[in-house]
C-alpha cells in the first residue's frame, strides 16, 4: 500500500487547491454530500449527484472514501438503501481505504427510526464496542475494501459506567481488526470539554492501525469548543501531531477538514498554507511502509460469548436516552436518564437546530426571508423552537424543507398575519416537492410573483402590490 501524503476534503469550491498535485497527494470524498433524499411510490431512495463525482473521479489525487451518514457505532441502520450508491461510488473513485464514523445518528421511538440530526456519541461499554465490532464487519463485507473508524467528538461528561475513550477506541479496532482515522481535533475538543487527555487516549490504541490523521480547526461555544471545521489548525492540535506522528508506523494520510461554509476565514491561500504545513509534519512519519490490510473479514472471538440480545438492548437504549435528552423528550428515555443534566445536551442540541436553520434558509430562502423581515428575529426564532418540537431532524435539507413548509401551511393564523407568506411558502414547496419526489404543482397568485420575489431578494417585505392573477405550474425534471 503505497503512502498517499497530506490531503484534503474534497468541495466544489476548493476545486483549485486540487488542480496542484504537488500539494495534494489524497483527495477525500464524503459521498453522502452528493446524495439527495428522494421520495418514490415505492419509499424513500438516494440519488446521487453522479456528474459531480464523475468530475470528482478525474482529479489524478489517490482516493479516500469518508462516509458521513451510516456510523458504525449504534444499533440502528439506515432504513433507506444505501448499499447501491455506495458501492456505485466505491467503484467509480476506487478508494485506497474506506471510513465512517464510530457515533450514531438514527433511533428508534415507538417502533419508528427517527434522525438525530447529529453525529452522536455511542455507547462506551463492552456491549458498544461488540454493537461497533458487528457493524464493522457488516460494512467491511458489504464494501469489499479496508476500512477505518474515526475517533469521534464527544460534548458529555466522562461517565463511571462507560470504558475511558482510548480503550474504547482501542477494543474497537483490536477486535474488528479494522484501521482507525485518528482525528486529533475530535480528541482535543475532548479534553477541552472535560474528558480524558489526549496523550492518555493515545496510550491505548493499537498505533500500527492508524491509517489516517485528520487535523481542522474549531470555535468556541457557551464554554466548549466545537469541532466545527471552520478555521487553521491550533498550534496545539500541531504539536499533538508531532508528538504522536512518528509513533505511526502505518500512516497513510494527514487530511485536512475546512467545510465551504467556512473557508472565507482562511482563504485558498490559507488552505494552501495549511497543506504546506502538514507536509512539514508528513516528513516525522517513521520509515516504515504503508499497509492497509486488504482481509475484509472480522474477528469476533472476544464477542462470541456474550449476550448478543442484552448488548443490543443496551445500546439501544443508551441511543434512545440520548437523542430523548436532546429532544426532552422524557416519554422516550428508557434509562439513563441522568444524560438530561449533562450540560454537553445544551451543545448537541443547539448545534442540531442551528443545521436545521441553516438547512430551511437555503432550501426555503424567500419563505425564511419573509418570515424574519415580517416577524422579526425572536418571533421567527420561537416559531422554528415550535416546528423543532414538534418535528424531528431531517439529514437532507429538501426533506426537512418539505417538513417545515407544511408545518407552516397547517398555521394559518401565522399565515393570515403576512401578505404574500402563503403564496411564497407554496411556491418553494413546489419547488422543494419536485425535487424530492415526481409531482406537478399548479400555483395561483394575487399579484405578479416576480415583484414578491425581488423585494425579498433585497431583503424588504413587500409593499402593497396591485392585484394581478398568475398561474404557474412546477414541475418534477
Amino acid at each position: 500500500m503505497r503512502e498517499l501524503g497530506v490531503g484534503l476534503v474534497y468541495w466544489p469550491e476548493l476545486a483549485a487547491v486540487f488542480e496542484d498535485t504537488a500539494s495534494v497527494g489524497a483527495l477525500e470524498v464524503e459521498p453522502q454530500a452528493y446524495w439527495e433524499k428522494v421520495r418514490g411510490s415505492e419509499g424513500d431512495h438516494y440519488r446521487p449527484n453522479d456528474a459531480l463525482l464523475q468530475q470528482i473521479a478525474q482529479y489524478p489525487q489517490a482516493k479516500l472514501l469518508h462516509g458521513v451518514g451510516q456510523p458504525i457505532g449504534g444499533t440502528v441502520d439506515d432504513p433507506v438503501e444505501y448499499l447501491a450508491p455506495l458501492k456505485s461510488a466505491i467503484d467509480l473513485l476506487d478508494p485506497v481505504w474506506i471510513s465512517e464514523h464510530l457515533s450514531f445518528n438514527r433511533t428508534v421511538c415507538d417502533g419508528t427510526c427517527q434522525e438525530a440530526g447529529f453525529l452522536l456519541p455511542p455507547r462506551q461499554s463492552p456491549a458498544g464496542v461488540h454493537q461497533a465490532v458487528l457493524n464493522i464487519e457488516k460494512y467491511a463485507q458489504a464494501t469489499k475494501r479496508p476500512f477505518a473508524f474515526e475517533t469521534g467528538v464527544n460534548y458529555l461528561q466522562r461517565r463511571d459506567d462507560e470504558i475511558d475513550d482510548g480503550a474504547y477506541f482501542g477494543a474497537v479496532a483490536a477486535q474488528a481488526e479494522c484501521g482507525i482515522v485518528l482525528d486529533l481535533h475530535n480528541l482535543w475538543c475532548n479534553e477541552k470539554n472535560g474528558r480524558g487527555r489526549v496523550l492518555d487516549v493515545i496510550a491505548k490504541l493499537p498505533l500500527d492501525r492508524v491509517w489516517e490523521l485528520h487535523l481542522a480547526g474549531g470555535m468556541a461555544f457557551q464554554g466548549y469548543w466545537l469541532d466545527a471545521h471552520s478555521d487553521v489548525v491550533p498550534a496545539g492540535v500541531y504539536e499533538l501531531a508531532a508528538q504522536i506522528i512518528p509513533r505511526l508506523p502505518n500512516l497513510g494520510a494527514i487530511v485536512f477538514e475546512i467545510l465551504p461554509q467556512h473557508l472565507p476565514n482562511i482563504g485558498i491561500d490559507g488552505v494552501r498554507r495549511q497543506l504546506a504545513a502538514l507536509d512539514e509534519l508528513w516528513l516525522l512519519r517513521p520509515a516504515r511502509t504503508v499497509v492497509a490490510n486488504d482481509a475484509v473479514t472480522t474477528r469476533l472471538t472476544a464477542c462470541a460469548d456474550r449476550d448478543h440480545a442484552a448488548d443490543h438492548e443496551e445500546v439501544a437504549a443508551w441511543e434512545a436516552s440520548l437523542a430523548a435528552a436532546i429532544r426532552g423528550d422524557k416519554e422516550c428515555a428508557p434509562r439513563f436518564t441522568e444524560l438530561s443534566h449533562d450540560p454537553g445536551i445544551r451543545v448537541f442540541r443547539e448545534l442540531i437546530n442551528d443545521a436545521r436553520r441553516s438547512n430551511l434558509s437555503r432550501s426555503l430562502r424567500y419563505t425564511t426571508t419573509l418570515l424574519l423581515v415580517a416577524m422579526g428575529m425572536r418571533e421567527t426564532l420561537a416559531l422554528l423552537d415550535a416546528y423543532f418540537a414538534q418535528q424531528t431532524p431531517e439529514t437532507y435539507a429538501a426533506i426537512e424543507a418539505d417538513h417545515f413548509a407544511s408545518f407552516l401551511l397547517d398555521h394559518p393564523d401565522v399565515l393570515s398575519r403576512i401578505p404574500y407568506l402563503s403564496e411564497v411558502v407554496a411556491f418553494e414547496h413546489a419547488l422543494v416537492r419536485a425535487t424530492i419526489r415526481p409531482t406537478s404543482t399548479d400555483l395561483v397568485w394575487s399579484t405578479d410573483p416576480t415583484a414578491i420575489l425581488s423585494a425579498l431578494d433585497e431583503g424588504r417585505a413587500p409593499a402593497e402590490l396591485p392585484s394581478v392573477r398568475s398561474t404557474m405550474r412546477v414541475s418534477s425534471a
